[in-house]
């Protein structure tokens, strides 16, 4: 049985990160330098969701001024 080749498709492009589409396996390629991930359609959502609240919570993090941290 012979298999496809995967061809991706550029969908966002920067200086940091490259992101495919391949709509033959149905993957997301992200590339970051030299490192390439290769994640299922659901899986780059979800993982897209992550990073958003992670840098949220980061962001919130350095800019907390110490006197006004609640605790709980």
């Amino acid at each position: 049985m012979a298999s496809r080749a995967c061809k991706p498709e550029t969908i966002y492009e920067s200086n940091t990160v490259d992101i495919q589409h391949c709509p033959d396996c149905k993957m997301i390629h992200l590339t970051m330098g030299s490192i390439t991930v290769r994640m299922s359609e659901h899986h780059f959502s979800e993982f897209a969701k992550d990073l958003s609240r992670g840098l949220f919570e980061f962001n919130t993090t350095i800019n907390e001024q110490p006197s006004l941290r609640v605790m709980m």
